[in-house]
């Protein structure tokens, strides 16, 4: 019985922190401590078992260390450079985010870049890398397409809300990559939320 509930208590560990499918540095160490909490008196675990599922913990933590490093080496690689980003917002709804990576911060396992605008994405939301090549050929993408086109208050911060504009052309202008809209207005690319589909366009 004592073996039974050794399994029964491993289990709801296992349970209550293996919700994504992957066992994780904290989820072993609880899986061990339980182990060892549970274990029959009559048969306690073996110095070799013991010393074999530390090392497997060390070793699990070793990796995952490195993958982190790994990571924030990837995204600092990012500093200074211009990025596309795809945010999903609260409704499900998606926005497109340009700028230029001026910092990088780590939250817990996420990583997060802080734009040349002041807004701030999560690593994994970034689609694309631009040159200044990448830049223009973004532009030019758009050329003929309606766009959703973010309004700005009078100290050029976003205020939430958007207008539909047709993209008739795309070049560069003191070197920053211009649009101009049917209504003879020049946007620029960080100025762009969203691509209207086709179907929805007016």
């Amino acid at each position: 019985m004592e073996v039974n509930a050794m399994t029964t208590s491993t289990a709801q560990v296992a349970t209550k922190r293996n919700t994504s499918g992957t066992l994780g540095k904290d989820d072993f160490l609880k899986l061990l401590v339980a182990q060892l909490q549970n274990q029959d008196p009559l048969k306690p675990m073996e110095d070799r078992e013991f010393i074999a599922q530390t090392a497997q913990f060390t070793s699990l933590e070793q990796m995952q260390n490195m993958a982190q490093t790994a990571q924030m080496q990837q995204n600092m690689a990012l500093l200074g450079k211009e990025v596309k980003a795809e945010v999903i917002k609260d409704n499900g709804s998606s926005e497109l985010v340009y700028g230029k990576v001026t910092s990088v911060r780590q939250s817990g396992t996420e990583f997060y870049l802080t734009l040349s605008d002041g807004s701030t994405v999560k690593s994994t939301e970034v689609k694309t890398v631009l040159g200044e090549d990448g830049l223009y050929q973004e532009a030019m993408s758009l050329v003929g397409h309606q766009v959703n086109v973010r309004e700005y208050d009078a100290n050029y911060l976003a205020t939430g809300q958007t207008h539909q504009a047709l993209i008739t052309k795309a070049g560069v202008e003191n070197g920053v990559v211009k649009l101009l809209t049917s209504n003879g207005a020049t946007l620029e690319l960080r100025e762009i939320a969203s691509v209207v589909p086709e179907e929805m366009g007016v």
